[in-house]
């Protein structure tokens, strides 16, 4: 069975509202859950409600026994700061070829391997940061 942290749908028409729930991956969106760990309020409103709770000891716990987040989960544990970023790939021209580089999250920049330096062969995977402002 695998588990996976994603968002089941509350709410009304066009006012949205998402439980943060751990479900086995073949239950349907809404349907039967193992736990609910948290909300999510895409539109607050003007009452200054809380944008999102969560529960992050059991949202750790079912990380730590190999729950996998959904996308959207994801990028919402990031925020909360319980995840890395998101891997992040460089889009290229509108119907051009893709380009597959990594990017820096925090800042958009493109990142680039490191050539090896003979006699320093540890930093092989290592990336540095490369500024592509003045290519055309």
């Amino acid at each position: 069975m695998v588990v996976r942290i994603r968002l089941s749908r509350f709410g009304c028409k066009n006012k949205p509202f998402y439980r943060v729930m751990a479900a086995n991956s073949r239950s349907p969106r809404d349907g039967k859950h193992l736990e609910v760990l948290g909300y999510y309020n895409p539109l607050p409103g003007q009452d200054g409600g809380k944008r999102m709770g969560l529960n992050f000891e059991r949202v750790k716990y079912w990380l730590s026994v190999g729950a996998q987040p959904s996308e959207p989960v994801q990028r919402i544990l990031f925020r909360a700061g319980v995840l890395p970023p998101p891997p992040m790939v460089a889009m290229g021209r509108k119907g051009g070829p893709r380009d597959t580089r990594p990017v820096d999250p925090m800042t958009g920049r493109v990142l680039n391997e490191e050539k090896p330096i003979a006699g320093n062969q540890e930093k092989s995977g290592e990336y540095e940061a490369v500024d592509e402002s003045n290519s055309a």
